[in-house]
């Protein structure tokens, strides 16, 4: 588990993002992008690390995106504890593929907003910009729903 730099922070004013993923390269990556996007950023390798932040930091992170597949908890088991933690805490899975075991979990969370690896920067700034508002002060502006999202929108 660890933090950035302070000195290459981005403003305290910015939301902080929890980037939960058990595989150094892709973690070290997804972390770079976030701080890229302008939020602050905090890691844990995996669900219990993320767990244990959260509890020690309450109300600190504004966003949690975690890797669908882990060691010891998978990312569906993340959401339900991180939420019963911080009640309203944001999350977002992610994955390589959304079938198979990730399918699964990810069906048992219709709910819950999906990103698929590998992403870029404009996938990753809609997602977060929609859950916690975007990199500044004011983060109480919401875009409309991305497309990603995987509820279907009432037909008029």
């Amino acid at each position: 588990m660890s933090t950035e730099n302070p000195d290459s922070s981005p403003p305290q004013s910015s939301p902080v993002v929890l980037v939960v993923e058990d595989e150094a390269s892709p973690r070290a990556e997804i972390c770079r992008m976030v701080r890229g996007l302008g939020y602050r950023v905090r890691t844990a390798r995996n669900g219990r690390e993320a767990l244990r932040y959260l509890s020690q930091h309450p109300g600190e992170v504004r966003v949690v995106l975690a890797d669908v597949i882990m060691p010891y908890m998978d990312g569906g088991e993340l959401a339900e504890r991180a939420r019963d933690l911080q009640p309203g805490l944001r999350l977002v899975l992610m994955s390589e593929r959304p079938e198979g075991a990730p399918g699964a979990i990810l069906a048992a969370y219709p709910e819950t907003p999906f990103l698929q690896k590998p992403f870029g920067f404009a996938e990753l700034y809609a997602v977060l910009a929609w859950q916690v508002g975007p990199p500044v002060a004011s983060g109480e502006i919401r875009p409309g729903r991305p497309a990603f999202h995987r509820e279907r929108d009432p037909v008029t």
